[in-house]
């Protein structure tokens, strides 16, 4: 689809594929902003190596990678950042909300798809984030579709149970 080298094909493929890249970069890293920001970034690499990245078969994917993988690494920059701040008692405690349902809301949930292992995050997140199927996920993560499908499934899993729990505390801490 994209394997000339003309700027328009490059535009093309801004168009196609900015929408899902920063819904996904913004469900692992937690802020919109921060999401449009990697997702320039990744394509401004890709337009620095157009001549190059034109050429493979997909160079959808080769920029969602660089997206991702780069909101992988400001995701994970972050949390240590906070757990060092943490430790160091300069952070506040977090207030818990008093509504049994707010682990429900979409940060509620991003937040528990950010607490995931990092590749059932961004497998969750090019899924739902970024609307991907299996077999791009796969070729996303340079994984075989069996294991994009185990990461999809774990990853459910995860958060089902991750977010019963939360609902099920909340209600235990106020009953009312």
């Amino acid at each position: 689809m994209f394997v000339g080298v003309t700027m328009s094909d490059f535009g093309d493929l801004v168009e196609t594929e900015s929408r899902g890249l920063v819904a996904a970069a913004t469900a692992i890293v937690g802020d919109s902003h921060r999401a449009e920001e990697i997702v320039q970034e990744a394509f401004e690499r890709c337009f620095r190596r157009w001549k190059r990245v034109s050429k493979l078969d997909r160079p959808g994917a080769w920029v969602r990678r660089v997206a991702i993988n780069e909101a992988i690494s400001v995701h994970r920059r972050s949390s240590n950042e906070i757990r060092a701040v943490q430790r160091f008692g300069a952070m506040a405690a977090s207030e818990v909300s008093d509504d049994p349902l707010a682990a429900l809301d979409d940060n509620g949930v991003w937040a528990a798809v950010r607490a995931l292992p990092r590749d059932q995050a961004s497998a969750i997140a090019l899924r739902y984030g970024a609307d991907l199927s299996v077999e791009d996920i796969a070729e996303t993560l340079r994984v075989s579709l069996p294991a994009a499908k185990s990461l999809l499934h774990r990853g459910r899993t995860s958060l089902r149970s991750s977010l019963t729990n939360q609902t099920d505390e909340q209600v235990k801490a106020d009953p009312t």
